[in-house]
């Protein structure tokens, strides 16, 4: 598996991070964040084959190119059970507060729940329900590649606040203990920051000790 990140270094993205992953010629995409065509023209250019969008949780700030990308591809949308109603509350996914638009996705999605296998890519990808940031928060574990596509549950040495409207703080230490069960040789691609591994997290993050 070949991981490509789109960082964006914008304060109005909220400096959020999206990624497409390469499996021969098809591929799928991570959180696409900003409404643009940076991800249409790459999987366009490089003749990919758009197998999926996956979603880490529902928050503005990563789900904005979704609608763009359904359009040009009319790829399936995955994402948490319990967070799938957010795409199409502005109110839920906080664009009412903190976008200049508001953003929703009222398309059919497809909900995942924990531990349950997605067979997209030739490699299994493991859901991973984190609660806490968005009551609906799912990780993506791909185990034969150790990869961990976190979303806003795993930062480099710090973790997504969780004072939000769907926040359940409660569910932190759960939902946290469950991703620093998984090797240290894992690399995190996290929603926003730079990349890490889970054994660098748990020798540094304050908030998983």
């Amino acid at each position: 598996m070949r991981v490509i990140p789109f960082i964006y270094d914008d304060v109005d993205d909220l400096y959020a991070n999206s990624f497409i992953v390469i499996d021969n010629n098809d591929c799928i995409v991570v959180d696409p964040s900003r409404d643009y065509d940076g991800l249409v023209n790459y999987i366009n250019k490089n003749q990919l084959n758009l197998k999926a969008i996956l979603l880490t949780h529902a928050h503005f700030d990563h789900i904005r190119g979704v609608d763009r990308l359904v359009k040009a591809f009319n790829a399936p949308v995955y994402i948490g059970f319990y967070e799938a109603d957010s795409l199409a509350d502005p109110h839920k996914n906080l664009s009412f507060y903190m976008s200049g638009l508001p953003v929703y996705f009222d398309k059919e999605v497809e909900t995942v729940s924990d531990k349950q296998e997605l067979h997209i890519l030739s490699e299994p990808i493991i859901v991973l329900e984190t609660p806490y940031h968005t009551m609906g928060s799912v990780c993506y574990y791909l185990e034969d590649s150790k990869i961990l596509f976190s979303g806003d549950s795993l930062f480099k040495n710090s973790i997504g606040r969780d004072d939000l409207v769907t926040s359940i703080p409660y569910k932190k230490n759960s939902s946290l203990a469950k991703l620093m069960a998984l090797p240290e040789d894992t690399k995190v691609y996290p929603g926003h920051g730079p990349f890490t591994m889970i054994g660098e997290e748990k020798k540094y993050n304050p908030f998983v000790k």
